[in-house]
């Protein structure tokens, strides 16, 4: 199944983890020097969708990416012997983005280029992997507004997007960052 909606439904949202250390150095370290470079791919991916030229280094202004903080969670599943991950989410949206229409293929193209960062960082997923094992680097594309794939290499929404605090959390977060927080009313000592 591949159907889409909206272009106020086309937010892009990515799950980050690692608890081994890649070649840039511990879990957390691995998470800051990545973003930069994920925001470049995300930039890039997107270009090349659009067929525009892609500008080395520069983001586009019409693309909003908010990260959400780093958070320290334990595994799930795996061996129990392993570190705790640190997980983060970045969740992408803005014009140029909605510009694009959500696809199967824009989809698993941009998971293609995931799993090169991800090599680059120090994870070789052509070793047999212990499920929910440990790992450098672990990049999830989670949702693409109201995408659905079921495809080999992959599944949106990612089938376990809402059973996992470390996903679910960190997501909330991003989805925040940018956005007003009420104003709040002054106490009124008599709610009579």
């Amino acid at each position: 199944m591949d159907t889409s909606t909206n272009k106020e439904s086309r937010t892009l949202a990515i799950a980050l983890g690692a608890n081994l250390p890649s070649p840039i150095g511990p879990p957390v370290s691995t998470l800051v020097m990545v973003r930069p470079a994920l925001e470049k791919v995300v930039n890039a991916w997107l270009s090349d969708s659009l067929g525009e030229t892609v500008v080395q280094n520069k983001i586009s202004k019409d693309l909003r990416l908010r990260w959400s903080p780093l958070f320290e969670t334990e595994p799930i599943g795996g061996p129990r012997d392993q570190d705790v991950y640190i997980n983060a989410v970045l969740v992408v949206d803005g014009p140029k983005l909605f510009s694009l229409q959500p696809s199967k293929k824009a989809a698993i193209n941009l998971l293609e280029r995931f799993l090169i960062l991800e090599k680059n960082f120090g994870r070789n997923r052509e070793i047999a992997q212990v499920p929910c094992g440990p790992r450098p680097l672990d990049l999830d594309l989670l949702a693409w507004g109201g995408l659905q794939i079921q495809h080999e290499i992959i599944t949106l929404p990612h089938p376990r997007l809402i059973e996992r605090n470390f996903v679910v959390v960190p997501l909330g977060e991003a989805l925040n960052r940018g956005t007003k927080a009420p104003r709040c009313l002054p106490a009124q000592p008599n709610w009579q």
